[in-house]
């Protein structure tokens, strides 16, 4: 790992919500850490297991024209929490409802994705620090 500086939580938290609302993957690749690991909402095997896989995905949702609203963002010690509004003409789109994403972070890196379709649940995974868990 480099010597530079990581960023802290709260910027960790900025960063990510720009770079999913503008679909920026060099941003959000800076913000990965190489084994990150992600989730889906009710758990399962189609998680993602590595950064090319977290950004392989993401750039092929956007390519299917979905993009991402965060509607509300929340930063704990050890972890941010998008609330996004999924948009576009293929599912996953809904926009009548919002999903809830914890993004465990160490070292200024994230290293977990878990996704969450209840807020409260969310929000108790992040502030216990847990993001290997989906409710």
């Amino acid at each position: 790992m480099s010597s530079i500086p990581r960023p802290g939580p709260s910027l960790v938290t900025a960063r990510l919500r720009e770079a999913l609302e503008t679909a920026d993957c060099l941003l959000l690749a800076d913000l990965l850490h190489p084994n990150v690991h992600g989730s889906p909402p009710g758990g399962g095997e189609t998680g993602c297991h590595t950064r090319s896989h977290v950004l392989s995905r993401f750039a092929r949702l956007h390519a299917l024209g979905l993009r991402a609203s965060a509607e509300e963002t929340f930063t704990c010690p050890m972890a941010a929490v998008l609330g996004l509004r999924i948009l576009g003409p293929v599912a996953p789109a809904d926009p009548q409802s919002v999903g809830y994403h914890v993004f465990g972070v160490t070292g200024g890196l994230i290293t977990g994705i878990t996704g969450y379709t209840d807020r409260a649940q969310a929000l108790e995974a992040a502030f216990a620090g847990t993001t290997g868990r989906s409710g």
